[in-house]
């Protein structure tokens, strides 16, 4: 797993903790982008402060543009006080993470 956390935004390209300790960060944005392998029935989960979040996506056709951005969460302006980011599953594509 790759995870890349001394940079805004945050990048990860499988499963992982993003960060489990120390104080909140604020979290501003989330975005999975394809990197030509999500299709349909990939699975995301993610657990943000003990809550877990399970996402599935379903593309339109078979023809995901490179890099784009097949599932957000956010922006939020302030962050949302967040201790506790783990990806849960995460076989295909990229996760960026926007903090305070």
């Amino acid at each position: 797993m790759t995870v890349i956390t001394t940079s805004n935004p945050y990048h990860a390209d499988a499963a992982g903790t993003l960060w489990d300790s120390g104080p909140a960060r604020g979290l501003r944005l989330v975005q999975w982008v394809d990197t030509a392998d999500i299709v349909h029935d990939s699975t995301l989960v993610l657990t943000i402060n003990g809550v877990t979040l399970t996402v599935q996506i379903q593309p339109l056709n078979d023809n995901l543009a490179f890099g784009a951005v097949v599932w957000q969460i956010g922006p939020f302006n302030p962050g949302i006080p967040v201790t506790s980011f783990v990806i849960t599953t995460m076989a295909t594509g990229h996760l960026h993470v926007w903090v305070d």
